[in-house]
């Protein structure tokens, strides 16, 4: 953990020094957190919109709170305020008191489509956390981290070597 100075005195050379935070124990602690909040991975036909929605909220200030108090270096910032925006956009689908988001049990796509983006969104800059810091994660949020595709996608029709018979010319 690094320190910052905190003060300096003069009679007798002395400086005050105060433990703070690094960006591996930001992200640890950002991502003990998330592993704790099923709207980035619960169950798609037990997911409550107004629940959500509060959810995403409390995500934002707990990213906003981090951003504010431990003042992460530039990359780990970055993946901080895309988590945040996503919130945001999430909530801001939801519109005031989150009545775009009623009626989610009937399929309401506009509640599963912002849904999908926040989990796509967040599960992108959670992999790229977890990876640049080697932080292991509980295999509920590890779902929404996009897997990288094989090398060889040739078994892909329109991916192999033009060959393939199931694409017309």
């Amino acid at each position: 953990m690094p320190y910052r100075l905190t003060g300096v005195g003069t009679s007798v050379v002395s400086a005050q020094w105060e433990k703070v935070p690094g960006d591996e124990d930001v992200a640890r602690r950002v991502l003990i957190v998330l592993e704790d909040r099923r709207l980035l991975f619960g169950q798609r036909h037990m997911e409550d919109e107004s629940e959500c929605v509060a959810s995403a909220l409390a995500i934002r200030e707990m990213l906003t709170r981090e951003l504010q108090e431990a003042k992460p270096g530039k990359d780990l910032a970055l993946s901080l305020r895309s988590m945040r925006g996503a919130c945001r956009r999430f909530v801001d689908a939801g519109g005031p008191g989150g009545h775009e988001f009623r009626g989610s049990w009937s399929g309401n796509p506009v509640f599963w489509t912002a849904l999908g983006e926040l989990r796509a969104l967040m599960g992108q800059q959670i992999g790229l956390i977890a990876d640049k810091y080697e932080i292991d994660l509980e295999p509920e949020l590890a779902s929404i981290i996009p897997v990288e595709p094989e090398q060889d996608l040739s078994w892909v029709p329109g991916f192999g070597d033009g060959q393939d018979s199931d694409i017309p010319s």
